[in-house]
């Protein structure tokens, strides 16, 4: 996860994400009238700061204090709000209160490693959605972590801020890979600064998420790929799940 420094360099790595699908993807889920919902996984807030534009009544659930220092920032500044925002973990949520709607978006599941909290991670959703609640997330393909992130290297060259990516397939974790992300990012004495970061995902087959969501009581669970109605193929690399309660 993101260190106290490189949480203001998230929105520079994720300035290309597809939040505008994430969010017409929700609209279309969507079916309850102005629901009461939970982003898990909020991060700086980007996705939350468009939720809170369309007048949905959102809360924000992240880990990291800094990332949560920056979504407040990010949304009063962009909405004119006091966000609700809690630093949690999402395998053990405890918030007093339940939604109609929770997401976890942004492949933030594959960022619990081991398999006792992904279950424990289900089991919390479940327990803070209301009757009839739905959850939405999504997940990278095994496809995606066996083929296309072991080996995967990226860098730019941007005068502000410069990123190296690398993705390695961890040994000792099944269906685990590693990114280490060192990030260049100019200073006002023009020197650069140099922030590391090592992230750690795993991702499991569609089945096994699709018999945890029904072992924590879930029921009618659709899963489709990559932003589409159509079913995941091995070809597919990102998976959506929208399970109800």
């Amino acid at each position: 996860m993101y260190s106290e420094k490189g949480a203001p360099l998230y929105d520079y790595l994720m300035q290309d994400a597809p939040y505008e699908r994430w969010l017409e993807w929700t609209n279309r889920v969507i079916t309850t009238r102005n629901p009461k919902m939970l982003d898990v996984g909020c991060g700086t807030g980007t996705l939350m700061s468009m939720m809170l534009s369309q007048g949905y009544d959102v809360s924000g659930v992240d880990l990291s204090e800094s990332m949560l220092a920056a979504a407040d920032e990010k949304i009063r500044r962009l909405n004119g709000v006091k966000p609700k925002l809690h630093a949690q973990d999402m395998s053990e949520l405890s918030l007093g209160e339940c939604y109609d709607v929770i997401t976890v978006f942004c492949d933030s599941l594959n960022y619990v490693l081991d398999e006792q909290d992904v279950q424990s991670s289900i089991v919390s959703f479940y327990n803070h959605l209301n009757e009839s609640g739905i959850l939405i997330f999504d997940v990278h393909s095994l496809s995606k972590f066996l083929h296309d992130f072991p080996g995967f290297s990226y860098g730019d060259d941007d005068p502000d801020v410069s990123l190296i990516w690398n993705s390695y397939e961890l040994e000792d974790l099944e269906n685990g890979v590693v990114h280490d992300l060192t990030f260049y990012q100019k200073q006002s004495d023009g020197n650069y600064e140099r922030v590391d970061e090592t992230h750690m995902q795993r991702t499991f087959s569609v089945d096994t998420y699709t018999k945890w969501l029904l072992q924590a009581g879930f029921h009618n669970v659709q899963v489709t790929a990559d932003f589409t109605d159509e079913a995941p193929t091995e070809e597919s690399e990102r998976i959506f799940f929208v399970a109800s309660k």
